[in-house]
C-alpha cells in the first residue's frame, strides 16, 4: 500500500466537483469586489499553480485569466515549459520573463555564495557545483526538534554541512527576494490590466508558514487555502491538469540542486504530511495516531511538536494572507 493510500484516505475530497464551483465562484466574487477585469496567476510548473489557474478559468473563462512565469538561473530546465503546458491546457496567455538580472543586482546569488564557500571551500556555480538547503528532522531523544543543512553537490558527490543561525539566515533572506520579486513582477501586470492576483498557497503551507511574507504570501484570493496537498491533487485529476504536472514530485525550485518540498520543509511524504497535520490540529491522540499511520508514538509527538511551533511562529506571516 502506497503513502497516499495508507495515509491520504481520509484527507480526500467527497465531492470535488462542488469544492470546485465553491473555489472558482470565490475567485470570481472577488473580481467583482475589488472592481478588477481579471485575474492573473504566477505559474511554477507545479501543481498549485496549475489548479490555481484552472481554477480562475472556471471562474472568469481563459479570456479573463493571464498567466506569468518568471524563472531564473537556478530554476529547472522543466519550470518555464510545465509553466506554459499548464497555461495551454486551459487556453490562458502565458508571459515568461527572466529575473535573473534583478535578482542579480540585489545580490541575491553574491550573498549566498558567500555563505556556501565559507562552508564549502572551493565551490563553484561555473563548474556545475549546486547547492540545496535541507530540512533535517530530529532523531534520537534529544530535544531539538529540526535543524536545516547546506547539501553542497561536487562532481555528482553531495557533502553536507550544518547550518548555524546567520548563516541560515543569510541563504534564506537572500532566496527569499526571489519570490518577493516574483511578486513586484506579477503585480506590474496586475496594476496595469486591472486584474486580481490569485494566490497559490495551500493550508499547510499558509498555516506553517511556507511562504513568504510580501512574496507569495501576498494575493487578493487564495482558492487553495482551505485544501490539504492531497486534496489539491484531487483538484488536479478533476479539473484535468496535465499528466506532467501531476506526476511530477512537488519541488522548491528555489536552489540550483534538484530538491523536493520534503526535503526542504516537510520531512515527510506530501501524503503522510498531510495525515499528521490533521491529525494535531485535530487534537488526536498521537499514540493512536501512530498505531493508524505505523509510526512511532514518539516520531508523531515530534511532528506534532514542530507543527505547534511552525503554526506559533507563522502568525505574523499571516498578516498577509
Amino acid at each position: 500500500m502506497s503513502d497516499r493510500e495508507s495515509a491520504g484516505r481520509s484527507v480526500h475530497l467527497d465531492d470535488v466537483e462542488a469544492v470546485a464551483d465553491a473555489l472558482a465562484a470565490d475567485i470570481r466574487d472577488t473580481v467583482r469586489r475589488f472592481r478588477r477585469t481579471g485575474a492573473i496567476v504566477a505559474l511554477s510548473g507545479g501543481i498549485d499553480s496549475s489548479v490555481c489557474v484552472a481554477l480562475a478559468v472556471r471562474a472568469l473563462g481563459a479570456g479573463r485569466v493571464q498567466g506569468v512565469t518568471l524563472p531564473d538561473k537556478e530554476s529547472s530546465a522543466e519550470t518555464a515549459g510545465l509553466a506554459r503546458l499548464a497555461a495551454d491546457s486551459v487556453g490562458v496567455r502565458c508571459r515568461e520573463t527572466d529575473i535573473t538580472p534583478v535578482l542579480d543586482a540585489l545580490g541575491c546569488y553574491d550573498d549566498r555564495l558567500a555563505v556556501v564557500r565559507r562552508l564549502e571551500p572551493g565551490f563553484d556555480p561555473d563548474a556545475g557545483d549546486t547547492f540545496s538547503v535541507e530540512f533535517q528532522p530530529a532523531t534520537g531523544d534529544g530535544d531539538r526538534l529540526q535543524t536545516f543543512a547546506l547539501n553542497a553537490v561536487r562532481d555528482g558527490q553531495a557533502r553536507r554541512h550544518r547550518l548555524g543561525g546567520r548563516d541560515f539566515l543569510t541563504i534564506m533572506a537572500a532566496t527569499n527576494q526571489k519570490q518577493r520579486v516574483r511578486t513586484l513582477m506579477t503585480y506590474r501586470i496586475a496594476d496595469e490590466e486591472n486584474l486580481i492576483v490569485v494566490g497559490t498557497s495551500n493550508r499547510l503551507e499558509i498555516d506553517q508558514g511556507f511562504f513568504v511574507k510580501f512574496g507569495d504570501g501576498c494575493g487578493e484570493a487564495f482558492p487553495l487555502r482551505p485544501l490539504l496537498k492531497t486534496q489539491v491533487y484531487d483538484l488536479a485529476e478533476f479539473l484535468g491538469v496535465p499528466e506532467e504536472i501531476r506526476s511530477r514530485p512537488p519541488t522548491t525550485d528555489t536552489f540550483s540542486a534538484p530538491q523536493s518540498q520534503e526535503e526542504y520543509f516537510y520531512g515527510t511524504s506530501v501524503e503522510m504530511g498531510d495525515a499528521l497535520w490533521l491529525a494535531w490540529h485535530e487534537g488526536d491522540d498521537p499514540a493512536r495516531v501512530a498505531q493508524r499511520l505505523g509510526l512511532a508514538a514518539g516520531d508523531v509527538e515530534k511532528f506534532f511538536g514542530l507543527y505547534a511551533r511552525r503554526a506559533a511562529y507563522a502568525e505574523y506571516l499571516r498578516t498577509t494572507i
